[in-house]
């Protein structure tokens, strides 16, 4: 099972994302294969071994890079758009392949072409928005 930790600063919108995606996963019967973990960001370096992936929202983007501390596991800034249309399923199967991305290091892992998250107008799992855009 994959835990991934849903965060933010002080939790208001990572809170309410997190338990949008826990009934998600209820209604998509993935239960035996994820779960969300809602871990404000000031509490996620002390945390992180209940986790395998840190999803932050978009807006504490400047705070996470200037975190200098070591992370071992991936953190993955969600893209804007991403958030608007979220299912546990899209969220797995990026947190799936940002972790193989990540090839066993820790810190910020990106998809190659969304460096720059503003930009990114996807609305999908970037695995689905790659399928669709071969």
């Amino acid at each position: 099972m994959l835990k991934i930790a849903i965060s933010c600063g002080e939790g208001f919108s990572s809170g309410f994302l997190s338990r949008h995606l826990t009934q998600s996963v209820v209604k998509e019967k993935l239960q035996d294969q994820v779960s969300f973990i809602f871990i404000p960001f000031y509490q996620l370096y002390d945390r992180q071994d209940e986790v395998d992936i840190a999803m932050i929202l978009p807006h504490i983007e400047p705070q996470v890079k200037a975190d200098k501390r070591e992370y071992h596991i991936p953190l993955y800034i969600i893209p804007f758009k991403v958030v608007i249309k979220p299912t546990a399923a899209q969220y797995l199967a990026d947190a799936e392949d940002i972790i193989k991305l990540a090839d066993g290091k820790g810190g910020l892992i990106c998809f190659p072409g969304e460096e720059y998250i503003p930009r990114v107008s996807r609305l999908v799992s970037h695995r689905e928005w790659a399928e669709k855009n071969k």
